[in-house]
């Protein structure tokens, strides 16, 4: 079974390449980086240093994409690293996210949000590494307090939470990077955890992408930083979260203009300072309810403003993309979060994504353990249901099996069944056992059986640590980084 899911015409995508082009000459956008607006005058944009906006011609958009698409046909690769979105991914496997950045994180024994601790974050992290569909364990939450209890200070939260992943997976993910200085410790964490420079750089880790802010602004802060890994040889990634009716046009085809003209922009201003640097993008995406004044993420219109950003990249520019699948509104684990996290993976699979964010709940600022098992089973049912065909089976040899069994018959003892069964889907935590009663229908709910699945593996006692000499080289770049942080 192939499924082939595609969103706009050829028509389309070139008239959403079109007006970014034409807002970029417009209206501009607002660079806050010095260095960037430097650049991108010598590139031959018009900056205006007074309001900070730079007006783009149309060449130098299109020799910024060709560019950027020169460097990968020349063997750079296109890195996109971040934890709460989906990239096109090779084959047909489960390749899903353990990350999200989050403050907080719900407590399943006391039904409560509590505040981002290591502890909690450890069993994250071991949760990760345990499961075969998670590839990637970044920072589901940055800890706020150290195992021991003690606070950890703001300045090194980043750095003592990668330390933290390092020790305890093979996956390393994703890192938010809130200061510049960070960027070098970061780096040698990641490299340490890797096991060597060539290694890090073939595949990098700790290290994330950078939001503009909607509608054409990006900040001298995050400007500064995205220049720093592109000097650097690191990931450098844009991702907009424009939320139509608000900082974007109300429409699919509005937000996608300004998300990608804001992609278009950045992408030039890197590229004018750095120019051997291949820069990628992404969206996060929403809309505002106009019933309640609160942004939706989950909004079918969300996901497919992505999707729609995404084309155009794929189709015109020849890029990868990360679309915005892991954010949901439901801010508990219950029936609502279920039909959003279905739906936007649904989309995101027939997108050619299978990179997907769990464990995300309440617009991906609260992580739960529970939720990511439940996630993952539905991952595992799209794939099941999607990502297959009919089997290897010849058709003439189930002619003759149905013929042998006749009518009436029954296939329960037939080698046929013995030798296929395994192929069909089996869940984990779905419950597919008789009905006895309404009370034991409700201690076989889907989360108390996902919570039951963590409690079992986190209880095991075997986990996979990092060796001490390496372990012990991350201590040392942490208690640097609280020197030089602070």
């Amino acid at each position: 079974m192939k499924l082939i899911f595609e969103l706009l015409t050829e028509k389309e995508i070139q008239k959403i390449h079109n007006a970014s082009i034409d807002v970029l000459a417009k209206t501009g956008m607002k660079i806050g980086s010095e260095a960037l607006r430097e650049g991108l005058g010598k590139a031959g944009a018009k900056v205006d240093e007074g309001s900070q906006t730079v007006y783009f011609s149309g060449s130098l958009i299109e020799k910024t994409i060709e560019e950027n698409r020169r460097l990968l046909e020349n063997g750079k690769k296109l890195h996109l690293l971040n934890g709460v979105t989906s990239a096109l991914t090779g084959g047909t496997a489960i390749a899903a996210k353990v990350s999200g950045g989050c403050e907080k994180y719900l407590d399943w024994e006391s039904q409560s949000i509590r505040k981002a601790d290591a502890k909690a974050l450890l069993d994250f992290i071991r949760l990760g590494e345990l499961l075969p569909e998670v590839a990637f364990v970044g920072n589901p939450v940055v800890m706020k307090t150290d195992l021991d209890g003690s606070g950890v200070p703001e300045h090194i939260r980043r750095v003592k939470t990668a330390a933290l992943v390092a020790k305890h997976t093979r996956k390393p993910g994703s890192m938010e990077v809130w200061d510049i200085r960070e960027i070098e410790f970061l780096k040698e964490i990641g490299t340490i955890a890797r096991g060597s420079a060539g290694a890090f750089a073939e595949n990098p880790c700790f290290v994330t992408a950078k939001e503009t802010i909607s509608p054409l602004f990006l900040d001298e802060h995050s400007g500064d930083i995205l220049l720093e890994l592109a000097r650097q040889d690191l990931p450098c990634t844009i991702i907009p979260m424009p939320i139509s009716g608000m900082s974007a046009p109300v429409t699919l085809a509005g937000n996608a203009v300004v998300g990608n003209a804001e992609i278009l922009g950045v992408m030039a201003a890197i590229r004018s300072v750095c120019p051997g640097s291949p820069v990628g993008g992404g969206t996060i995406s929403g809309i505002l309810d106009m019933q309640t004044g609160v942004v939706s993420f989950s909004a079918p219109e969300a996901v497919l403003q992505d999707i729609a950003v995404a084309e155009v990249h794929q189709r015109l520019y020849g890029l990868n993309y990360l679309i915005g699948s892991g954010y949901m509104d439901a801010k508990y684990p219950n029936s609502q979060v279920l039909a959003e996290k279905t739906m936007k993976y649904f989309l995101t699979f027939l997108s050619g994504r299978y990179s997907y964010p769990v464990g995300l709940i309440n617009s991906g600022s609260v992580f739960s353990a529970e939720q990511a098992l439940v996630d993952l089973e539905i991952c595992r049912y799209i794939h099941a249901h999607f990502g297959r065909g009919p089997g290897p089976a010849g058709f003439p040899e189930i002619a003759e099996l149905i013929h042998r069994v006749g009518i009436r018959g029954t296939y329960i003892a037939e080698d046929h069944t013995l030798e296929h069964f395994r192929e069909n889907w089996f869940p984990d935590i779905f419950d597919r056992t008789s009905y006895v009663s309404i009370e034991e229908t409700g201690k076989k709910d889907i989360y108390e059986n996902a919570h039951s699945r963590a409690s079992r593996l986190l209880s095991s006692g075997s986990f996979w640590e990092l060796d001490a000499e390496r372990a012990g080289e991350i201590d040392k770049v942490v208690r640097a980084a609280e020197q030089v942080l602070s």
